[in-house]
């Protein structure tokens, strides 16, 4: 089964009723709703989901959202799991519990979570993009930016670490009683959590206790196009582990495109992407067309990849 997160339309500007019609018309009937829900749409949501026959395969932490954003983060950071204020971890770990609440009640099978960062002094990525956009990501300056970030991520990590340790003990012994997997994803920035090894670390750690490994093919091309990761290393050493895929393709350093627009090889994960029992949700962001999105998924039909 292939899915499309709500993140591709369900905007303010397009209502709940159109965006899921409009999801209908190319031909999918499961969902993973996406970062912004608040309240009030899920309130709109759920009896449209009976209405038109639509379900949900997966949901994106939070959901809901938090109704206030005390740091002027982006949706899915309102609050960290890694965070080394306690009052800030619990919150996070409480609205993680209420995203449970949510899978629980419409049905859900996984919710997808982001474990947070590690807090660094320096936006390696950043620099490390600007070198990729100026072709010089093979270079001297590149090697000494990727060794400087290695350093003081090391030294770093192991309070953020025991953070999301402790918030992965909380929320996966709530998940078990509730029937819910838990999907930890690899993220875009390198200074976030998990990197490959912390990844193998959490999953091994709660081996059996519902944890698994979500995989965003963007994300992972994008660090492996700064070198910080070897090509397809995530899911080689992470793959047995893998519940579910983000799928959206990428151009350069630009990602959530509609598979098929950009430049990756769906080819590379075609072994995944024929086991049944893996999540596929397409992610593909505006402005996707939806006859780029119907063409993705008459490829996907013809390959046999759901």
């Amino acid at each position: 089964m292939i899915s499309i997160s709500t993140a591709w339309n369900c905007t303010e500007k397009n209502n709940l009723r159109r965006a899921l019609t409009e999801i209908k018309a190319c031909g999918l009937n499961s969902i993973e709703i996406g970062y912004n829900f608040t309240v009030e749409n899920l309130k709109v949501l759920i009896p449209l989901l009976n209405e038109l026959r639509i379900s949900v395969a997966s949901i994106h932490n939070f959901c809901p959202l938090p109704e206030e954003n005390e740091f002027g983060r982006f949706f899915t950071n309102y609050y960290l799991l890694s965070s080394l204020e306690e009052r800030e971890r619990k919150k996070a770990v409480f609205y993680t519990k209420q995203t449970i609440d949510t899978a629980k009640r419409i049905k859900a099978k996984v919710v997808v979570i982001h474990a947070g960062a590690v807090e660094m002094d320096a936006n390696y990525t950043k620099e490390l993009m600007k070198l990729f956009n100026d072709g010089a990501i093979i270079s001297e300056k590149a090697s000494n930016i990727r060794a400087a970030f290695c350093k003081e991520r090391r030294e770093r990590k192991k309070p953020h670490i025991d953070a999301v340790l402790q918030s992965l003990t909380d929320i996966l012994e709530y998940a078990l009683c509730m029937n819910i997997k838990i999907g930890l994803e690899n993220r875009y920035y390198a200074s976030e959590i998990p990197d490959s090894e912390e990844a193998l670390f959490f999953l091994e750690q709660f081996s059996g206790k519902g944890l698994f490994y979500w995989h965003d093919v963007g994300h992972s091309c994008i660090q492996e196009y700064l070198m910080l990761i070897e090509k397809d290393g995530l899911l080689n050493k992470l793959g047995k582990y893998l519940i579910g895929f983000h799928l959206h393709d990428i151009h350069g350093l630009k990602d959530h495109l509609s598979p098929l627009s950009g430049d990756f090889n769906f080819s590379r994960i075609s072994g995944y992407l024929c086991d049944k029992n893996i999540l596929k949700v397409i992610e593909a962001h505006r402005p996707s067309k939806p006859e780029e999105i119907q063409a993705a998924i008459n490829y996907f039909k013809e390959k046999n990849w759901f």
